[in-house]
């Protein structure tokens, strides 16, 4: 960890100690409710501490960080303060998480152009389709890690993961290197205090909408990033592999409740952090699965472009296979916990 990390760390540390009294005082916590079972209120400050860490260093790195991503993030977190406070529609949501992605377009350059060759046929230039892709697919990555913060740990772990990989991977690319180094040990404080660590029963705080909406952008950032132009690091097909397991899940709930007639942005408890609690799994073990599954599918990913060297199309295909036998399983959750069950027995 370089100077840039060490004070990271230390920084965040610090903002959770002075910022959690303050928004118990105002209100920013997340309360009890027929799908929140903690006990207690406990104070969203997990994403805002983050990112006030990253505007205090960002000085440090200025010329580097790209000035439109602060910008996009800003707004970003804005959006998740207020909902957290007011729990805002999704509509709302989406068009504010739209007009970031245009500002990362229009002003900071970064932008989709190439799908790669995904079908076997030749490389997928997107042209004049590229900012709608680009939108969709930003739009998309939020929202999925938006899902994922279901339980302590899971959204700011699947993220640290997710970063230490593209940090080794691109550790080349100034901006990348940057962005990751800071991110990585805030991650490391937040978690500190989220997960149920040293003998705590509960988390002493939470991420918030803030804090996984920034997340999810600031992952996409970076992969359109590394996956894009001449000097691309990795294929696009490969993105889809590192970011696997928020996909998976984050599509297979919203088709579930398309076809049950509902709003794919409707609360449930039928994510896969939920199914495992039922199988009998405690939260910390629930967790691990989970760890283990976001780890197996983007190392699955970047071995198979760097080391085995497999076709871009080939990863597709399984890619897309192994989500619809994610899909069947979660659709037949009964089975999946019967399963999990004898699993968790032996």
């Amino acid at each position: 960890m370089d100077l840039l990390g060490i004070k990271s760390f230390f920084i965040t540390l610090l903002l959770v100690q002075f910022i959690s009294p303050i928004a118990q005082k105002a209100g920013l916590t997340d309360k009890p409710s027929g799908r929140k079972t903690h006990s207690g209120e406990i104070p969203l400050i997990g994403g805002i501490s983050i990112y006030l860490c990253m505007l205090i260093l960002f000085h440090w790195r200025a010329p580097i960080i790209n000035y439109w991503y602060i910008v996009s993030a800003t707004l970003i977190v804005a959006c998740g303060v207020i909902d957290d406070f007011k729990h805002l529609n999704h509509k709302t949501r989406l068009i504010i998480e739209v007009i970031a992605t245009i500002i990362m377009i229009s002003w900071g350059g970064v932008e989709i152009t190439n799908l790669g060759n995904l079908f076997g046929f030749g490389d997928i230039q997107l042209g004049y389709f590229s900012s709608i892709v680009t939108i969709i697919a930003v739009v998309g990555g939020i929202n999925a890690f938006n899902m994922t913060d279901g339980i302590d740990g899971s959204a700011g772990g699947i993220s640290l993961i997710i970063m230490t990989l593209l940090l080794a991977l691109a550790n080349t690319i100034p901006q990348v290197f940057d962005i990751c180094s800071l991110y990585i040990p805030a991650l490391t404080a937040f978690l500190l205090f989220n997960m149920r660590v040293f003998g705590r029963k509960k988390a002493a705080i939470f991420l918030g909408d803030a804090g996984s909406m920034l997340l999810g952008f600031t992952i996409c950032y970076l992969i359109i990033l590394i996956s894009q132009g001449e000097n691309r690091i990795i294929s696009p097909v490969t993105v889809l592999w590192i970011i696997g397991f928020p996909l998976f899940d984050a599509i297979a709930i919203m088709l579930r409740r398309m076809r049950k007639g509902k709003s794919p942005f409707a609360p449930d408890r039928e994510h896969f952090h939920h199914i495992l609690p039922l199988a009998g799994y405690t939260l910390n073990q629930t967790l691990n699965i989970i760890f283990f599954i976001s780890l197996s599918l983007a190392s699955f990913g970047i071995i198979g472009e760097k080391l085995l060297e497999l076709p871009e199309y080939l990863m597709f295909y399984l890619f897309l296979g192994l989500f619809f036998l994610y899909y069947w399983g979660m659709s037949h959750a009964w089975k999946v916990m019967k399963t999990f069950r004898k699993i968790h027995a032996h």
